[in-house]
């Protein structure tokens, strides 16, 4: 088995490719900071992560060790196979210039959308492309009154996910460039990857 890492720096994001059987794993390096993750069938990438799919085979809205991550098809694409979080989430789109302008008031401003557009261009895959991802290490919650809250991470400095890539994939993952909420703990930080090639 070989190893690779990947330093995404603050507010960017990177692509990896997977063959079935690897592991990746997505380390929070400072801690509180999310990960948007998205995925696509390397042999066809109209097939993707689906946020949807994934919490209705799970029927939940979490997810847990040996729980998958679905494409569009509900096929299994990731799965988890080790977590020292417990905390991520299948709510959220990525952060993005127009979420920023209509929600927040900030005019110009990049997000992981754009990020993981730009990290996947080279794989052919355009920004229309860049579905909602798997937050990992998001905090959010749905009230009682079924509001979606952001609420501030709770990784720590060297938390991680590991992720089996069930066929092969085309993934891309940014360190979240959200700076006008909780999202990120007031301050954005780098994410890394450890890619362990089967």
């Amino acid at each position: 088995m070989t190893q690779e890492t990947i330093r995404i720096a603050p507010a960017s994001a990177k692509a990896v490719l997977l063959s079935a059987g690897d592991v990746l794993r997505v380390i929070d390096v400072e801690g509180s900071q999310v990960a948007d993750l998205v995925a696509y069938a390397a042999e066809d990438p109209g097939e993707y992560l689906s946020q949807g799919f994934t919490r209705l085979m799970l029927d939940r809205a979490d997810v847990r060790v040996g729980d998958a991550l679905v494409s569009t098809r509900a096929t299994p694409l990731l799965r988890i196979v080790e977590d020292t979080v417990g905390v991520h989430d299948l709510l959220f789109p990525p952060c993005n210039t127009v979420m920023y302008e209509h929600v927040f008031g900030v005019r110009g401003k990049t997000g992981c959308r754009e990020h993981l557009a730009d990290a996947l261009r080279e794989h052919g895959i355009g920004f229309d492309q860049v579905t909602d991802p798997f937050n990992a290490f998001m905090h959010t919650r749905i009230g009682d009154d079924q509001r979606m809250t952001i609420l501030a991470p709770v990784s720590r400095a060297g938390d991680h996910i590991d992720l089996r890539a069930e066929r092969d994939l085309i993934v891309a993952v940014s360190a979240c460039a959200g700076d006008v909420n909780d999202c990120n703990g007031d301050r954005l930080t780098e994410i890394a990857l450890e890619v362990t090639r089967a």
